[in-house]
């Protein structure tokens, strides 16, 4: 991790990674807090570990949360504090809707990814306290433009769908290939990954275009 200044005018300096160091950390983290839980590492991430390792880092979590008043489509607050560890809060619709668990899972993935890229930005500033809202479009693909937005999305889906168990699935579904956006090949790659990270099939499409595992359009 590197230190760069902030163009967006929020910190004097922000945290620059890149994607493999990003997918190291990640797939670390993970591997040694489901060691601790469950003395094994487990595929799919259950989601219960991903409530467990928020509440660990995190000062609380409310899963049940009133977004309402947060503004229009936002499904996940971390508030960030001076003197203490950040808050979580997600929408209470994820946790009630059971068609939505995938949404919870990458939205819970999401807040944490905040919590362990982000908390230490807090230090530096002069405010006592600050809300960063994530609305739904933003949590599965993470904004291009926003770098907190693109971080903690691509920390999340490092975290529920590790590089070296993607590329099992890879290598039983499409050998040494890499199948071309939207040919059957990728379609097949895509629902394989959804079904074994137990993860949206737009999340897993993202993880592997950003991983470069599926190439350009088909001709």
């Amino acid at each position: 991790m590197k230190w760069r200044q902030d163009a967006s005018g929020r910190f004097l300096r922000r945290p620059y990674y890149e994607q493999n160091e990003l997918d190291s950390r990640a797939e670390q983290l993970m591997a040694e807090h489901l060691m601790r839980l469950y003395g094994q590492v487990l595929t799919p991430v259950p989601t219960g570990a991903i409530i467990k390792l928020i509440e660990r880092d995190a000062d609380g979590l409310d899963s049940y949360a009133d977004l309402t008043g947060e503004g229009e489509g936002v499904e996940g607050v971390t508030y960030f504090f001076l003197d203490r560890k950040p808050r979580v809060r997600i929408t209470r619709e994820l946790s009630e809707q059971r068609h939505r668990a995938h949404r919870l899972r990458m939205t819970l993935a999401h807040e944490y990814g905040h919590v362990w890229l982000h908390s230490e930005l807090w230090r530096e500033t002069t405010e006592s306290a600050s809300a960063h809202r994530c609305q739904r479009e933003q949590i599965e693909a993470g904004s291009p433009v926003d770098w907190m937005e693109w971080q903690a999305g691509y920390g999340a889906a490092a975290l529920l769908m590790p590089e070296s168990r993607l590329r099992l699935v890879l290598r039983a579904c499409c050998g040494e290939d890499r199948p071309t956006t939207d040919s059957q090949h990728a379609i097949s790659l895509v629902q394989r990954v959804s079904e074994a990270f137990d993860v949206s099939e737009e999340a897993a499409r993202v993880r592997l275009s950003q991983l470069g595992y599926l190439s350009g359009a088909p001709q």
